[in-house]
């Protein structure tokens, strides 16, 4: 019998229940450890949260308010991201966000005494865990990503300096945490991806019912899957389509995602006059089976997508993918190896490169055959992970 430690994650947002899309990588993350460790979350509440004390997973969750009334909170749980998205849309929202700062600190105040150790999700929770250090002398782990590059530059700076480890899992992130004055106490572990669901294999029943659903029967699937927001550039996904089905009409375009873009994306998709070709979906708690109907991936970013979870999840099962060039990208992936590589803000190119993939079944089959090893060899699964982790807590235990 093992004494297990005691773990304190900070999490601006966290899944309300079983369904939940939220933020699945933490909680893909938490499912791994709770094994080995005692594992409480402090979260925030939606609007429309009636429960503030959960358990799930065998792990402890405690959600805070931090506005009144509940149903005008902003900025967790919102179309668009993250609160640092959230914070910019308005002055209510800069109003809540000392407010949901402040109402953190107090609840995690609570709980972080009997902690070991303190891991913080991004960086905002890493400002919470910052003055939770002071007062009670605990380790504290930061893991960032991406979000973090929207915060005021000072105000990161000085997160920078005073976190103990910061857990960085792409050259992006840990070149941004550099930027900042950062040069060691950086560990390069993988985000848990629950690679696991994606072993189920969806009845053919569940199958033929999705592409009856979204009329895909005898269509090449092309699949956009992820927020609606600029870092993510659905837009850019749709002005691919005219030049595809230009050649092909045997084609559908799946955008499965939802966000503060969703308006402007079906606004696009009139005006090209594409609506027979691009299905939208909403978002949606299937992607196993999204997946499996799809025939190409599309990941696209004007800052970084190195190693999303979305473009991981695909790899894994498969699934060619084409992803634009933003300077991470082009470093970390071989063009026709592992993934096929179009430029930046090239709707023409993207549409191109869709046709050569469906026409060139040799290129198809090797993009297909190359990709789940490439993500077993960036080390994200999940025994790696757990390790890594389970390693870097004793060692900040022992400080």
């Amino acid at each position: 019998m093992f004494t297990k430690m005691k773990i304190l994650i900070l999490s601006s947002s966290y899944p309300r229940h079983e369904k939940d899309t939220k933020v699945p990588f933490v909680r893909a993350f938490v499912k791994e450890i709770t094994p080995y460790c005692d594992v409480t979350i402090v979260s925030s509440t939606a609007p429309d949260t009636t429960e503030f004390y959960q358990v799930m997973d065998n792990a402890k969750i405690y959600r805070f308010v931090y506005f009144f009334p509940q149903r005008k909170q902003m900025l967790s749980y919102t179309a668009s991201g993250g609160i640092l998205e959230s914070y910019r849309k308005s002055m209510l929202t800069k109003l809540q966000m000392p407010l949901f700062l402040i109402a953190f600190f107090f609840k995690a105040l609570r709980h972080a005494r009997e902690a070991d150790i303190i891991h913080a999700q991004w960086m905002p929770a890493g400002l919470i865990g910052i003055f939770l250090k002071k007062i009670y002398k605990k380790p504290i782990i930061c893991e960032v990503r991406g979000a973090e590059r929207s915060m005021p530059k000072w105000l990161a700076k000085y997160i920078a300096k005073r976190i103990d480890v910061f857990v960085a899992w792409t050259p992006e992130l840990q070149d941004f945490l550099h930027s900042l004055g950062r040069k060691d106490g950086i560990e390069d572990i993988k985000g848990m991806i629950d690679f696991e669901k994606l072993d189920d294999i969806p009845s053919k029943e569940e199958m033929n019912k999705f592409r009856k659903d979204f009329g895909l029967e005898n269509k090449k699937v092309i699949t956009f899957l992820g927020r609606l927001v600029d870092m993510k550039n659905p837009l850019g996904f749709v002005l691919a389509i005219p030049y595809v089905i230009k050649k092909r009409k045997d084609v559908r375009f799946l955008i499965v995602g939802d966000g503060e873009l969703r308006e402007d994306v079906k606004k696009l998709i009139k005006e090209l006059k594409v609506e027979e070709y691009a299905i939208m979906t909403g978002a949606r708690d299937d992607i196993n089976t999204v997946l499996r109907c799809t025939d190409i991936f599309v990941g696209l970013s004007p800052i970084c997508h190195t190693y999303s979870a979305t473009i991981m999840e695909a790899m894994y099962l498969g699934v060619p993918c084409i992803l634009d060039t933003p300077k991470y990208t082009r470093e970390n992936f071989i063009h026709e190896k592992y993934a096929y590589l179009v430029p930046n803000d090239a709707p023409e190119a993207l549409g191109e490169a869709v046709l050569d993939l469906l026409n060139n079944k040799c290129l198809y089959t090797l993009l297909s055959k190359n990709a789940p090893a490439f993500v077993k060899r960036l080390g994200f699964e999940k025994e790696t992970i757990v390790r890594k982790t389970l390693e870097l807590y004793r060692r900040m235990i022992k400080r």
